[in-house]
């Protein structure tokens, strides 16, 4: 799949592996019917910046903020009755905003100057994006041709936090153990970080699990100079 963006890297998500034919080869990669977020090589992929489709309130449906839609909408690509997705992003969304208010003091300071304009939990958007049922360009074979659907490889979740994505696996994996090793293996290879997580994870109170996955960015807010809400159909920016 390409990109018109120099060194951009298009991630497809929250689809299964069978949509993925409808990538074209032919076509420079282009994709249709299915979201594809755009990575770029020394940025962080946030939640803020990936152009999430994210529809408008329905009539009569209950008040929500911002970031319970963005969660509730994760969910939704994530696939219906995938248990451990749903949990994963719950336990993620409850990460952040415990971050955010364990440096409060120094997220108020750092927004003094705009006299109440913003308030701490608006760095929320900052974080890095979670994007379930991904599908990263891992071909088995090098090729000099366009990437066709074989060559990408399906996560549960991927993060792009700088210049190579971040894979995540559920725990345990619906896959044989030599099939499993394999997708591993061929992701390793092309340079994708593997991490995976189980019911005792998404059970921990210190969420353990997330500075693990982000490494440095869980101090997320760091080079953002203003809180924004997401770029999306239907909401409001701050």
């Amino acid at each position: 799949m390409r990109t018109s963006i120099p060194g951009a890297t298009p991630i497809p998500f929250g689809i299964d592996a069978g949509a993925l034919a409808r990538i074209s080869p032919g076509g420079g990669g282009a994709t249709a019917g299915f979201p594809s977020a755009v990575a770029h090589p020394g940025r962080i992929l946030r939640i803020n910046d990936a152009g999430l489709e994210l529809p408008a309130p329905a009539i009569g449906e209950p008040e929500m903020s911002t970031a319970e839609r963005v969660a509730a909408h994760l969910r939704r690509l994530a696939g219906a009755w995938n248990v451990p997705a749903a949990r994963f992003i719950g336990h993620y969304f409850a990460f952040l905003g415990r971050q955010l208010e364990t440096h409060r003091a120094e997220l108020e300071e750092k927004l003094a100057p705009f006299d109440g304009l913003f308030a701490p939990e608006d760095f929320i958007f900052s974080a890095p994006l979670p994007l379930p049922r991904a599908h990263l360009l891992a071909p088995a074979e090098g090729h000099g041709g366009q990437p066709a659907a074989a060559d990408y490889v399906a996560v549960d979740f991927a993060f792009w936090l700088g210049d190579a994505p971040t894979a995540v696996f559920a725990l345990p994996s619906p896959l044989t153990p030599g099939t499993a090793r394999r997708r591993d293996e061929r992701l390793a290879a092309a340079g994708v970080r593997l991490v995976s997580y189980g019911a005792i994870d998404l059970a921990d109170p210190e969420f353990g699990l997330f500075p693990r996955i982000l490494g440095e960015a869980v101090r997320f807010w760091e080079g953002e100079a203003l809180p924004s809400a997401p770029v999306t159909r239907g909401l409001p920016e701050f």
